[in-house]
């Protein structure tokens, strides 16, 4: 029996939500990828997290119809996306990174494959390298106590024809239920950057909500666009990211049987920014994980006591590869864990 095909009549509206900082390289092809959408979004909203760059004077100027708000200071991806979040209007909400750009039917394809699946959180296949390589088919979380993406850096060969249900969604190209955010709250601002995402989606499958890869929408990334800006700051926050998501989101009896892994994890991508040169970076993020961990307990009480999964439904989920070997490493080089754990 066929599938009954949805009309874009009957879809829901959506917003855009895109965090900017110092992006004026890539901002523009972001928001032209936008305008050329077959299924135009009700909203395109722009955080500007500080920029320097001219970013703001060059999407006053050249995107007028853009609602642009302005904050102060970087407030990292986390603070800049929920800002755009609350102002939004519309039923979904997309968060588009600054440096990827969407193909004409990415907005049309998310929006029907999340009526399809009733999905609470949809995501749209990310492509890097002139679109040879798969950046984010998914992403999910490993028995070893660390999220990766899924198929990262294979070709675009081994992308699946169908959606597909997923563990995590990766929030630089996914589609929100705008109620979700009601329901299990915001993106955790402590995160500031990298894995809040994960964190957001695992606190979704805790609470048994629905998941889906959309096969068909496609975005376009520019991978390391922002990271590459500030060295060392992607093993900074995978260091201290990857201490927050164990502690906070991960249930128990299972958290007992990952901790032996994690703590090895821990270690090998703690010691391999030291020897990368990033030692101060290395300290810092073990300490901010300390000073923050009286937090981190205190959300983590809320979130096991409303989770309507068992430990073991969860476990079920997760894969079992080790993440330091997971990710294939092709005709790019892709040197160590934080690199590849890049949004």
């Amino acid at each position: 029996m066929k599938t009954k095909s949805i009309s874009t009549k009957n879809l829901p509206t959506i917003s855009v939500v895109i965090p900017n900082w110092n992006g004026a390289d890539v901002i523009a092809d972001c928001l032209r990828s936008l305008e050329r959408q077959t299924m135009q979004p009700t909203q395109t909203i722009v955080v500007e997290n500080g920029s320097v760059d001219g970013s703001v004077e060059l999407i006053k100027k050249d995107f007028p119809q853009v609602e642009l708000i302005e904050l102060t200071h970087n407030t990292g991806f986390a603070g800049g996306v929920n800002v755009g979040i609350r102002a939004s209007t519309s039923s979904y909400v997309f968060l588009l990174n600054n440096d990827a750009e969407c193909e004409p039917d990415c907005l049309e394809q998310l929006l029907k494959a999340a009526v399809k699946h009733q999905a609470d959180i949809t995501q749209a296949i990310i492509m890097t390298g002139n679109g040879k390589y798969i950046d984010s088919a998914g992403d999910t979380y490993s028995t070893w106590g660390l999220p990766y993406p899924c198929l990262r850096n294979e070709p675009i060969s081994k992308l699946p024809a169908n959606d597909k249900p997923i563990l995590l969604a990766s929030g630089g190209a996914s589609l929100y239920k705008r109620s979700l955010f009601d329901e299990i709250g915001f993106f955790d601002e402590v995160f500031f950057a990298y894995y809040e995402d994960v964190d957001l989606s695992l606190r979704a499958q805790l609470r048994n909500k629905s998941l889906w890869l959309a096969s068909k929408a496609i975005v376009q990334h520019k991978m390391n666009h922002t990271a590459d800006k500030i060295p060392g700051f992607a093993r900074e926050m995978a260091i201290k990211n990857s201490i927050f998501l164990f502690w906070k989101d991960l249930p128990f009896p299972l958290i007992i049987k990952v901790f032996p892994r994690f703590l090895y994890c821990n270690w090998r991508i703690t010691t391999a920014a030291i020897l990368k040169g990033h030692a101060v970076v290395a300290i810092k993020a073990q300490l901010q994980a300390l000073v923050n961990m009286p937090n981190i307990l205190s959300k983590r009480i809320k979130i096991q006591r409303n989770r309507k999964i068992t430990s073991v439904q969860l476990e079920a989920k997760l894969s079992k590869d080790n993440p330091l070997r997971a990710v294939k490493r092709h005709r790019r080089n892709v040197p160590d864990y934080a690199s590849r754990t890049n949004r």
